[in-house]
């Protein structure tokens, strides 16, 4: 009798618990068994300025920060234990800027004067990196936060209207901060993953550089992007 008096108090402890409490455990006990992260897809929008060499860039396209876009794919092929995934990622995106031609072509060092023939220029870069995420944090810590660097190659094809097109390539790098999802709704989180095999979600702000300049002045060695991303 002892025993069974036993069973049911804590069977009606346990249907006392609070929703919050109940979906912390299933929170905690699927993410012992959520599929590994392999890959990474996110899509970012920031601002994008080629650093030339000259002040000819400045005078034709007086407003040129972009916009740019980038996406992204990541490939992991390790998970350091304690610290988080390592692989390769490719970026591939747009950038364009529009202004006006000087008359006849002419720029002095005191200015340019604009003609009335617009001027396009479009920027594709593709960027081949190591990358390292770190998500010890959010796996381990009630933190939400992610943190991730990359380094790699920048290779930067370019076209101008009227004037031909190109590529320049160089060192490139970048650092973000992400701040995953999932804290928000932990049973919609582990349903993604079971049904689509969608680990986790995150909105994130990056910081890059680009020395994609031995060809031509298209890299930009500061520059950012935020976006949403997700995890596979």
């Amino acid at each position: 009798m002892k025993q069974l008096a036993s069973a049911l108090v804590l069977i009606a402890a346990i249907g006392l618990l609070p929703e919050r409490a109940s979906a912390e455990v299933i929170g905690g006990s699927a993410e012992e068994g959520w599929s590994p992260e392999g890959y990474l897809l996110s899509f970012g929008v920031g601002a994008y300025r080629p650093d030339p060499g000259s002040q000819e860039f400045d005078l034709v396209y007086p407003t040129g920060q972009g916009p740019i876009l980038l996406a992204e794919f990541d490939f992991y092929l390790y998970r350091i234990p304690f610290l988080g995934p390592i692989g390769i990622g490719l970026a591939g995106g747009w950038a364009g800027y529009k202004g006006a031609l000087c008359v006849d072509g002419t720029i002095t060092p005191s200015g340019c004067e604009p003609s009335t023939q617009s001027a396009k220029f479009s920027l594709f870069p593709l960027n081949a990196m190591a990358v390292l995420r770190v998500d010890s944090l959010a796996r381990k810590t009630p933190v939400p936060l992610v943190f991730t660097g990359k380094v790699g190659y920048n290779t930067v094809f370019f076209k101008e209207e009227n004037s031909g097109s190109g590529r320049s390539h160089g060192f490139g790098w970048a650092a973000q901060i992400a701040l995953e999802l999932n804290f928000v709704n932990e049973r919609r989180a582990n349903a993604l993953d079971e049904d689509w095999g969608i680990n986790s979600s995150f909105f994130f702000f990056e910081l890059a550089g680009s020395q994609a300049n031995n060809r031509a002045p298209v890299g930009d060695k500061f520059y950012f992007t935020g976006g949403v991303g997700l995890t596979f």
